[in-house]
């Protein structure tokens, strides 16, 4: 998954604070996720079209409210507050501080035996 973003740096910085992911430098503009710290994403810097125009990808975590608490602290901003989807889960979207829009999902976890 590569995500286009105006400053690789900032966003790096803020998805390495907020996940504990460990980024790879790939020269000035593109960023990328060591695997065994994280999922296998990329930053690429672009100055050509606004921050959040590419894919909308989500990031799947455990506690949806635990992230949203922390994004202001760390320059980040809800874009999107969560939304509930019966019997699927749940997803808001974050602004990063350079203002890329990433979406987090919050799967409903099913205590059944399979």
């Amino acid at each position: 998954m590569e995500w286009h973003c105006r400053d690789a740096t900032a966003v790096s910085t803020f998805l390495g604070e907020l996940f504990g992911w460990t980024f790879i430098h790939h020269g000035q503009r593109y960023r990328e996720t060591s695997p065994e710290h994280g999922p296998r994403i990329g930053l690429l810097q672009v100055s050509d079209r606004p921050a959040g125009e590419t894919q909308q990808a989500f990031i799947a975590i455990e506690n949806l409210d635990e992230v949203l608490v922390r994004v202001p602290a760390l320059g980040g901003a809800i874009a999107q507050t969560a939304v509930d989807i019966p019997d699927y889960g749940r997803y808001a979207r974050i602004r990063a501080p350079d203002g890329t829009v990433l979406g987090l999902f919050e799967p409903v976890v099913s205590m059944s035996p399979t």
